[in-house]
């Protein structure tokens, strides 16, 4: 296995083909200090992060390989958006209504959220993430 990249080296936004258990390639997140990629599970593809080596046991498990290219400036460094209501109005928990608190509301308004709020995946990163992917392979392979 060729040598990795150490944390202190690794760029913020930064896609990076990676060795790791689930993934291939990943950009870095540096709040993390881990690599969001895609990742497959039981016929299901989403944005998954997995830790540096260096950010130590029991989770670091990306040794990163090849340092690519700049995430476009438009595309958020996160797995999610944030929580909606079914509105797409932004929400938020407190602690539950039973204890005394709001439960899930609306931020803007203090209001209890309509239906049951859901996470909003960050697709523009999904995408452009699949993109590159594709594009390396093809050029690539995986081999180190």
């Amino acid at each position: 296995m060729s040598e990795s990249i150490s944390l202190d080296k690794c760029v913020h936004g930064k896609l990076y083909r990676i060795h790791s258990r689930n993934l291939g390639f990943g950009v870095f997140n540096s709040e993390a200090q881990g690599f969001i990629g895609i990742r497959e599970k039981f016929g299901n593809r989403y944005l998954f992060t997995e830790y540096h080596w260096d950010a130590g046991a029991p989770f670091g498990t990306v040794h990163p390989k090849e340092e690519l290219e700049q995430l476009p400036e438009d595309i958020g460094v996160k797995e999610d958006l944030g929580i909606e209501d079914q509105e797409g109005r932004p929400c938020a928990f407190d602690k539950p209504r039973d204890q005394g608190g709001k439960g899930w509301y609306v931020i803007e308004t203090g209001k209890p959220c309509e239906g049951f709020p859901v996470c909003v995946s960050n697709k523009k990163l999904f995408d452009w993430l699949e993109q590159k992917s594709n594009e390396y392979y093809e050029k690539h392979g995986t081999e180190e």
